[in-house]
């Protein structure tokens, strides 16, 4: 790939580039490297791909080496493709990373949104990672325990019985027909929802047995707001009681 002369931005990432940049117009040439990153626009109303938001046509591809227990080393490789392209390739030492997109404008000075982070292992070789934004919507994320209805008692998910895993349902308060679910591992204690069009919802937490049905009283959360540009909402921790114990 070529240089590309971005001003500021060159001047942020002057030495931390990993050498992947693509010039203004250009086509999306295909590289070789060890990294191949994926990224997808997308409008949260259809949940269908849209073009690149006007004014941000770069794709930056930050991948920052981490320790095994999440810890930076050094500082990040920053990587510069064309957003409409889609797609980019690194090459990076073998390691571990995390890897994440930025869609910004031609200098660098503003970013329009940020993705999700994925963490990649170079360790058996090349590797892959796909990632979407959302233009017009962002994420609920949550933490849940569970404890006894009756005995306030902290209870594991095999002794609640929560093999089902937690449900969590938003839904709009504008528009009731406007409600999604997500049904998580229990015992993960942690969860990121699918993406939610930008608005206000209620959210509904349960704790589900084998047979998906409730085990739990029902803990609602009310007036939690979803931003555009691929923000994540934090619920925080959410206790959940479990009917009978």
């Amino acid at each position: 790939m070529k240089n590309l002369v971005l001003g500021s931005l060159i001047a942020m990432a002057a030495s931390t580039l990993g050498g992947c940049v693509i010039e203004d117009g250009d086509s999306c040439p295909i590289e070789s490297g060890n990294i191949t990153a994926n990224w997808t626009v997308k409008d949260a109303a259809t949940n269908s791909a849209t073009s690149c938001p006007a004014g941000y046509p770069t794709a930056a591809l930050y991948s920052q080496a981490v320790q095994p227990n999440g810890t930076p080393v050094g500082a990040p490789i920053i990587d510069l493709f064309d957003c409409d392209c889609g797609t980019g390739t690194t090459d990076l030492a073998p390691g571990l990373y995390d890897m994440w997109i930025e869609i910004a404008n031609d200098n660098g000075t503003n970013s329009f949104a940020k993705s999700s982070i994925a963490r990649v292992d170079l360790a058996n070789g090349p590797a892959t990672f796909s990632v979407q934004i959302l233009a017009n919507g962002g994420y609920f994320s949550l933490l849940w325990n569970l404890k006894g209805a009756q005995s306030g008692n902290q209870l594991d998910c095999a002794t609640a019985g929560a093999t089902g895993g937690v449900s969590v349902i938003g839904t709009d308060v504008s528009s009731a027909s406007n409600s999604n679910e997500d049904v998580f591992d229990c015992e993960d204690r942690a969860g990121t929802t699918a993406g939610y069009l930008q608005g206000t919802y209620t959210i509904a937490v349960d704790a589900l047995n084998g047979a998906d049905q409730a085990i739990s009283n029902t803990v609602t959360l009310t007036n939690e707001v979803i931003n555009d540009r691929n923000e994540t909402t934090d619920l925080g921790l959410v206790e959940i009681p479990i009917i009978g114990k």
